[in-house]
């Protein structure tokens, strides 16, 4: 296993997440803002910095992660595709093969069917210039977005039926669609599994709590999947930082990483 985590989750600034991290002697990291600016509208010249910042304290960028997927399901597939294009040149230029994206929210006015048929295509085509781009796709349950139950993202990956899109277990949010992770979405998903966000959540609250805590089931989801070669990415949640993304604060952080290394080292799972 590799540990990774959500940069922004411990601070905007790029020095301030460096700082904990190497306090923790974390080795990888994910981009998705920097001082709160989406990693799709940073700069090239901020993104080699990144980089460049990254290589010199040894750290790895393991994902880009991008918000694309949070957007109607009837958006055009043009522009999905162009914003994979994009977000894979980025990926390239952090050194990274992930880029983490969501299956589309689902308009009210549309049957499930309907919606599935509408992001499957979508995906297809996200996935077909992934493949063109040698980038990988990790797909994340969102809330309220298509495949936000285990079941029918076991349907999206199935229909796409690409290495190239590939599933990025979020336990926490299967939890926030009233799911329980191990039992109803693991099974189904376990095949597609390349990428692991850690967090936890309790049924019928959309607070987080620290890994371990909560309804996620997290040390039998880790247990199972040890064989794996995965990348475990902390995104704890522990603060709110408005409807798009979440955030934790440097002390929160910290404890959640704690909860997350006490949980490896206690079923002698091996990680860096």
């Amino acid at each position: 296993m590799k540990i990774s985590c959500f940069a922004d989750e411990i601070a905007p600034s790029l020095a301030d997440q460096f700082r904990v991290m190497q306090e923790l002697q974390l080795k990888g990291m994910e981009v998705r803002t920097v001082d709160d600016v989406s990693v799709m509208d940073l700069s090239e010249r901020a993104l080699r910095e990144i980089r460049n910042q990254a290589d010199g304290r040894g750290i790895t960028i393991t994902c880009v992660s991008s918000p694309i997927g949070k957007q109607p399901v009837s958006i055009s597939a043009s522009i999905v595709v162009q914003q994979v294009q994009k977000a894979s040149q980025i990926a390239h230029i952090l050194g990274c093969k992930f880029i983490r994206i969501f299956s589309f929210f689902n308009e009210q006015s549309m049957t499930i069917d309907e919606a599935i048929a509408l992001s499957t295509e979508k995906l297809s085509l996200m996935a077909d210039q992934a493949k063109k781009a040698d980038t990988v796709l990790v797909m994340e349950g969102g809330h309220n977005t298509v495949g936000q139950t285990g079941k029918v993202a076991r349907q999206l990956f199935e229909a796409v039926d690409s290495g190239h899109l590939r599933c990025a277990f979020d336990a926490a949010a299967f939890v926030g669609s009233g799911e329980r992770p191990f039992t109803d979405c693991l099974p189904l998903l376990m095949p597609y599994i390349e990428y692991m966000h850690i967090k936890d959540a309790t049924f019928n609250s959309h607070q987080r709590v620290l890994p371990g805590e909560g309804d996620v089931e997290l040390e039998k989801i880790l247990d199972a999947v040890r064989t794996k070669d995965l990348v475990l990415s902390l995104e704890p949640h522990l603060a709110y930082a408005g409807p798009t993304r979440g955030f934790s604060g440097e002390e929160p952080f910290k404890q959640a990483h704690k909860a997350l290394i006490d949980i490896l080292h206690r079923l002698n799972i091996p990680f860096a």
